[in-house]
């Protein structure tokens, strides 16, 4: 199976857009299709009603009209990010230049999810709570935008797990952790999970490589660098029970240990913007060191632990938050909640998000490896609170 997928783009006779068909259903691992269109044109895509879908905005705008009784219209621009379930019919219409990215099942179950989903990157910016960011993660190597996590009604993969679906821009390397060949990376291995990258803006030298079975601690053979672009998706598809997964015992804990989907990224002056498909779903706590072949937690290690019943019940008010304002502002009501208690933990979250943020610029800037630099310009301001009103950005 194709690790690197590059765009292949047609358009069918009077249709207003090309589409570049990326992943099918019936061949890669997550059991799932994937579309990227791109509107020449104004014009309108209607999603099959009997099955759920994922759609994100990637540039330009558009509306989304329900066919039903209501006949609902929501305003649609980058940054926002729908989940359509099987049952209602939409209509959405593109202005010309309009870019989506679509996420669909096969048939209706697997869509996990029986109720839109509206989500404006304005308000995912906005759910931090004290200490603790929960779905706008700023890191030293990456900002992860969790739109979908494991506990958000969306779709299931084949194996019946829900998927998650993330919008990262990775940062260039300068001042991270060299590998053994010397060169600044970041260092990946998902061992419990497969994930798809789709690339749209990037910036600058980009590229990944996959490490080559047997994986070793050291002397670890690669394949050959491959090249990124925004017309490109690089698949970490060794999945679970496949012939490419091997299969330890930990010394220290004497537990069985899977390892697949080991790699590596370069990003030499730029950034690579993409989206990520994951199966099965993080749950949306971090384990991501600079350095370290790092991974996201195993669902079992962590589902039904008191740190995660303590992150569900936090994180469970925020979506409430994100998903009201992201329906107001998409209808144009969105100035109506202003002064209600909504809007004011939406004020709260992005004081805690932006403040989170400047302590980790303080933090790097200690190091003295120049990270607070390359961070600069995807961090929160300080300044967002002016009286009743906020400065938002979608970055």
């Amino acid at each position: 199976m194709e690790k690197l997928i590059k765009n292949d783009w047609h358009c069918e006779s009077g249709e207003p857009f090309v589409r570049a068909q990326i992943l099918r259903h019936e061949t890669h691992p997550e059991g799932l299709d994937v579309d990227r269109v791109r509107f020449f044109e104004v014009g309108c895509l209607v999603p099959r009603s009997n099955v759920g879908h994922i759609i994100s905005v990637l540039r330009g705008s558009g509306k989304l009209h329900s066919a039903d009784h209501d006949r609902q219209t929501f305003q649609l621009e980058a940054g926002v990010h729908l989940y359509l379930p099987p049952g209602p019919e939409f209509i959405l219409d593109a202005e010309r230049g309009t870019e989506l990215l679509c996420v669909s099942s096969p048939s209706a179950s697997q869509a996990r999810g029986g109720k839109l989903l509206l989500r404006n990157e304005t308000f995912l910016a906005a759910c931090a709570s004290e200490s603790q960011s929960l779905r706008w993660i700023l890191t030293p190597q990456y900002l992860s935008r969790r739109v979908f996590l494991h506990h958000d009604p969306i779709l299931l993969s084949k194996s019946r797990h829900p998927v998650s679906w993330f919008r990262t821009t990775m940062f260039d390397v300068a001042g991270l952790p060299k590998n053994e060949d010397g060169q600044p990376v970041f260092k990946m291995s998902y061992n419990s999970r497969t994930e798809v990258n789709f690339c749209y803006d990037v910036k600058g030298t980009a590229r990944v490589r996959m490490a080559q079975h047997p994986y070793r601690e050291a002397k670890q053979l690669w394949g050959p660098w491959l090249l990124l672009d925004g017309e490109s998706t690089y698949h970490l598809n060794e999945a679970a029970g496949s012939p490419e997964e091997e299969c330890r015992i930990d010394e220290a804990t004497q537990t069985s240990q899977t390892l697949r989907n080991k790699h590596e990224v370069h990003i030499f002056e730029g950034h690579v913007s993409l989206f990520c498909l994951f199966d099965p779903a993080p749950a949306g706590m971090e384990r991501h060191r600079p350095g370290d072949y790092s991974d996201y937690e195993p669902l079992s290690q962590l589902l039904g632990t008191k740190p995660y019943e303590t992150y569900e019940r936090e994180i469970a008010k925020y979506d409430e938050m994100v998903d009201r304002l992201s329906l107001a502002k998409a209808k144009g009501e969105v100035n109506t909640l202003k002064g209600s208690p909504i809007w004011e933990l939406y004020l709260r979250g992005r004081e805690a998000q932006a403040a989170i943020e400047t302590e980790l610029a303080k933090k790097l800037g200690v190091e003295g490896n120049g990270r607070e630099q390359v961070l600069a310009r995807w961090m929160q301001s300080m300044d967002i609170c002016m009286g009743s009103e906020v400065v938002t950005q979608i970055v």
